[in-house]
């Protein structure tokens, strides 16, 4: 709901114009140009049968003002407002303008009411297109395709391979740390610990730990 105000009034257009209409407010009062940029700030937000009756009311308003200053003397005009003068043209261009543009937006919201929205026609099949079974075209497929092979390297370091080579550091020195055994990378680490642990299964070395991850001692057990 637009509201307009002013000095000696607050309120919506039609209270306006009935307070104008009554004599309550004088119209030689009226801001006309405030006004109205009051109302076209606010009209977006309205629609179109609100702007329709918006438009009647400020033109209303300005033709009350009009009437006002046209009933006065000449030698009176003088003491007139200059601004409100010159932008009273600005004014009117703008209201004819707002009217314009309410009666082709009306317009077309009443022509676009009676249009039905239509699906669209379905498109004519091809009867040279037969249908086919999904595995058919699977095996249609098939030749077609590039086939992923992986190539794995032989595997040349195992669990037997790094318990050998664990025991043979340990005969000698019979216990060290899991870190000082002959193992570089962490591959090979890797498969050691995994030895280590079936080498404890089986009761061929004792694994020991002063505190939780910490470092890992390993000891011979079998002199075998």
């Amino acid at each position: 709901m637009i509201t307009l105000t002013f000095e000696q009034f607050s309120g919506t257009p039609r209270a306006l114009y009935e307070q104008v209409r009554k004599g309550k407010i004088a119209a030689k009062d009226l801001p006309v140009l405030a006004l109205t940029e009051q109302a076209l700030a606010q009209v977006e937000a309205l629609g179109l049968s609100e702007r329709s009756e918006l438009l009647p009311l400020l033109a209303e308003l300005v033709l009350y003002k009009l009437r006002a200053f046209a009933k006065r003397p000449q030698v009176v005009l003088a003491e007139d407002d200059p601004e409100e003068s010159e932008n009273a043209p600005a004014f009117l261009e703008t209201l004819v303008a707002l009217e314009e543009a309410i009666a082709f937006l009306e317009q077309r919201s009443r022509e676009r009411a009676r249009v039905l929205p239509v699906p669209p026609s379905p498109l004519p099949k091809d009867r040279r297109l037969r249908p086919m079974p999904l595995q058919l075209l699977v095996r249609a497929v098939e030749p077609f395709a590039r086939r992923a092979e992986l190539l794995l390297e032989p595997e040349t370091f195992g669990l037997r391979e790094a318990w050998e080579r664990i025991k043979g550091y340990l005969w000698g020195v019979r216990r060290a740390l899991f870190g000082r055994l002959p193992f570089r990378t962490w591959a090979e680490q890797t498969v050691a610990f995994a030895a280590l642990l079936e080498a404890k299964k089986q009761g061929e070395v004792e694994l020991l730990q002063a505190q939780n991850f910490g470092a890992l001692e390993v000891e011979l057990k079998s002199s075998s």
